[in-house]
């Protein structure tokens, strides 16, 4: 599990982590498409003539823009924070309970790294698919079964052919 998300109150982890990526980056679009009609719509409609009607409906159009803009920046800011979790391969629960381990480490002298962090590409396929064309459709393509992921310790470096004849010998 990632988050209790309100916004479309369900849990989020595994199973629906790219979904809520793709809802926020579409609802981020969608904001901003809207602030650049609203600005739009004012500039056009600078009143020439002055009358009743052009002036109250410019009125609301200037305060759905007032109540938009701190929406949208609400919806950047949160999209900016998770494409930086998904970059490090974290989720926000692992990003709090990182800090901790972070500190511990430093004050023990050594040097902490996440251990799920596989490199920014592996990163993004593992929460986004193999498919970059597919990687802004809103449908789930989870590999594993959301109990056990790789980590950056799973993947062994390669030995040598000849080390492998030398090991093999030795062990008879």
């Amino acid at each position: 599990m990632d988050h209790h998300c309100i916004w479309i109150n369900n849990c989020v982890g595994h199973e629906n982590y790219k979904i809520f990526l793709v809802f926020v980056l579409y609802a981020v679009i969608a904001s901003f498409y809207s602030m650049i009609l609203i600005v739009g719509s004012v500039i056009y409609s600078a009143p020439k003539d002055e009358q009743l009607s052009s002036d109250s409906s410019r009125t609301l159009i200037i305060i759905c823009g007032i109540i938009l803009c701190p929406l949208t920046l609400a919806l950047s800011v949160l999209l900016g924070w998770h494409i930086h979790l998904i970059l490090q391969n974290k989720t926000t629960i692992e990003y709090h309970e990182g800090v901790r381990a972070m500190w511990l480490a430093e004050k023990g002298g050594d040097l902490y790294q996440h251990p799920y962090d596989l490199g920014v590409y592996e990163n993004l396929i593992s929460v986004l698919g193999r498919s970059i064309f597919c990687w802004l459709c809103p449908v789930s393509v989870n590999t594993g079964n959301g109990l056990r992921f790789r980590a950056s310790y799973d993947i062994l470096p390669s030995t040598p052919p000849c080390d492998l004849q030398k090991i093999a010998l030795h062990s008879h």
